[in-house]
């Protein structure tokens, strides 16, 4: 037979434990979660917008250097996308366009025009440009506006030796 403080541990040892939690317990979990969602929330809206960016990027050099190409086969830059044979997919973020010299054989210009003022837009352009030995080459450039802005990033400027970003357009990758 047991004492009676013998059978009260084990009715007590025998018994489920409380669950749950407090009020207290909750409500200091969710400062802290609100703590670090509040500091990791800019980090992620600026990867997010870096992607869209990187969209942009990727479609203009693949037009670099599929008119590259073109002007060796055809002595001329191509007109369109579709001349070039690339395809663009639509975009959310960006419109995409070609502009020639007037007569096509000097340069072809890349715009990335952003629809969005959270993003920057970017220009690219491949362009006939010579050495000091008169000999002609291809020269490609990248360039992205200095700042988030809705619309088109300023034209490169060229010159027979070489391509380079105009001034509110930085090199992409330097």
């Amino acid at each position: 037979m047991k004492t009676g403080q013998e059978a009260w541990l084990l009715r007590h040892s025998l018994r489920e434990p409380d669950q749950g939690f407090t009020l207290l317990e909750v409500t200091i979990v969710l400062v802290i979660s609100g703590i670090l969602a509040a500091l990791a929330l800019p980090s992620f809206l600026n990867q997010a917008s870096k992607a869209k960016q990187v969209e942009a990027k990727m479609y203009l050099g693949t037009l670099n250097r599929a008119q590259q190409r073109y002007i060796l086969e055809h002595a001329r830059f191509a007109e369109s996308v579709n001349e070039l044979g690339v395809t663009l997919h639509n975009s959310p973020n960006y419109s995409y366009s070609i502009h020639l010299d007037s007569a096509g054989t000097q340069y072809a210009v890349h715009d990335a025009k952003t629809l969005s003022a959270n993003l920057r837009s970017y220009v690219g352009m491949a362009a006939v440009a010579q050495d000091s030995a008169g000999n002609s080459r291809i020269d490609t450039i990248l360039c992205e506006s200095k700042t988030a802005q809705q619309g088109q990033a300023e034209q490169p400027i060229i010159s027979p030796a070489s391509v380079a970003c105009a001034t509110s357009t930085e090199p992409v990758g330097r």
